[in-house]
């Protein structure tokens, strides 16, 4: 991470203070990267802009998804595919991103909870986070704290070790080879049974076999800070904002939240840990077993079955008449569907196929109950009222055309109305079939109108770099001594 962001500071275009006319001949510039910036030395470019919005939506939006733990044959093009996927979804449905993370961070309490009070039977020590920021700093200068503990079964378990189960940590083996990823459910009942010893890891262990440190961390922190700090310290000069910095400073906003939610969480951890399975006659070991076969059967893409399917259903032969509905219905409502396919498993998988060699890539813990699942549902919600309100601020901003600002206008509206209505929907406990039609269908009818504000703000974001006030292009003095991507 540090040497691709080195790289796009290596790439990024320079400016230096400009010659004077006097010994140099006037030259016009009529592109984007030049424009209304000539003999300004605190200015900035259209490029400038462009950059800084981009790099600062990928850096946050990288830096923010931790991906599940790739299987034990996956291969490197494989898992970097499985994470170029994971953050597209991230850039095109941030707000089901942090619904996401919201519900792994539920399931973590849940398996802490669990099994502290069930196998470990011992409760760790609550600390606030100021105390775990100053005792982690304490622990970077001076080492881990020394602390008498009893056998590894009194151990209690934290938070890290909650994410590590959910995000497929722990890998079933029988004689070196795997045999299957356990859920927290089957672990539980593998160790209660006896066909395995209890984990031998610690919080630490799980954070050494994370890829997310302290320099990579701390670039992308900068680059967002420095991004926030900028469009404050513009708002308090009276400059204005363009709407492409409007979005991105909602996308920097929404992933520092889904960010801090997956604090604990691992990130980018490419190998899980193998658990040896006692060789003792037991029911878990005969689910080891049974599972060994299964897990050997090669697993074919579910849009390659999917098009399969189809082409059999149709009945497809050598006739060209046979072909037609084939492709112009079968295979593009199935291409839609392998779209919009990860976008419902972000807020229901919580099913893990037995035998698997991972876990699904978007999978979390079940709720505990009904009031856990609410509490999570609302506060993404809420989430998602904040990202669709950060828009507001170019409600009155100087778009190309009336029309265009309109249409911004009507797209905020209509992205913060969705998520409340499903809020309220929630709150209300008006998930009745019965009494949906009041709230909720009106709701569930406006995802559509959803899909395209948020593409139109997307695009109206970049359209209107196009023409841009004079103020745009002038930067704030202080700021540009300041280093930054």
């Amino acid at each position: 991470m540090f040497v691709l962001f080195l790289l796009l500071s290596c790439i990024r275009t320079l400016h230096g203070v400009p010659v004077s006319p006097s010994t140099t001949p006037a030259i016009e510039y009529t592109t984007l990267a030049l424009r209304d910036t000539a003999g300004c030395l605190h200015s900035r470019t259209g490029w400038d802009i462009s950059w800084s919005c981009i790099i600062t939506i990928f850096a946050c939006t990288w830096s923010a998804v931790h991906p599940n733990i790739p299987g034990p044959r996956d291969s490197g093009w494989t898992c970097f595919k499985r994470r170029v996927v994971t953050m597209f979804y991230a850039m095109v449905a941030p707000e089901l991103m942090a619904f996401w993370a919201m519900r792994q961070y539920s399931g973590a309490r849940k398996i802490m909870r669990d099994y502290n009070e069930h196998i470990a039977k011992a409760t760790p020590p609550t600390l606030s986070t100021f105390e775990s920021m100053r005792q982690g700093v304490r622990e970077w200068f001076k080492g881990p704290l020394v602390v008498k503990q009893g056998p590894e079964a009194e151990r209690p378990w934290t938070i890290t070790h909650g994410f590590f189960v959910q995000m497929g940590g722990f890998l079933l083996c029988k004689g070196g080879r795997p045999i299957r990823t356990v859920n927290y459910k089957d672990l539980e009942k593998l160790i209660k049974t006896g066909a395995i010893e209890i984990p031998m890891i610690n919080e630490l262990d799980i954070q050494d076999r994370s890829k997310g440190d302290f320099i990579s961390k701390g670039i992308v922190v900068l680059q967002t800070t420095w991004f926030i700090i900028q469009c404050a310290t513009r708002w308090a000069e009276k400059l204005p904002l363009t709407e492409l910095e409007v979005v991105t400073l909602a996308f920097a906003v929404l992933n520092g939240i889904i960010y801090g939610v997956w604090w604990y969480k691992p990130q980018n951890v490419g190998v899980a840990v193998c658990i040896e399975e006692k060789k003792v006659g037991t029911e878990g070991d005969a689910d080891a077993v049974g599972s060994e076969t299964e897990a050997m059967i090669p697993k074919v893409g579910w849009l390659r079955r999917q098009l399969k399917q189809g082409f059999e259903d149709v009945g497809a032969g050598d006739s060209l008449i046979c072909w037609l509905p084939y492709l112009w219905v079968v295979m593009p409502l199935r291409l839609v569907e392998s779209v919009l396919r990860p976008l419902d498993k972000m807020t229901s998988n919580d099913k893990m196929p037995y035998g698997a060699l991972r876990v699904p890539m978007f999978y979390a813990e079940m709720f505990d109950n009904g009031r856990v699942r609410r509490v999570v549902v609302t506060a993404s919600l809420a989430i998602a009222i904040l990202f669709g309100s950060m828009h507001l601020i170019a409600w009155s901003f100087a778009f190309p055309s009336r029309t265009e600002q309109l249409l911004w206008r009507i797209s905020t509206l209509v992205i913060i109305a969705e998520p409340a209505l499903f809020a309220l929907a929630v709150l209300l406990d008006n998930f009745d079939v019965d009494k949906l039609a009041w709230l909720g269908l009106p709701a569930a009818l406006g995802l559509p109108l959803y899909i395209i504000a948020r593409i139109f703000l997307v695009t109206e974001a970049f359209l209107s770099l196009r023409a841009l006030p004079q103020a745009a292009y002038q930067s704030i003095k202080w700021t540009s001594v300041i280093p930054h991507l």
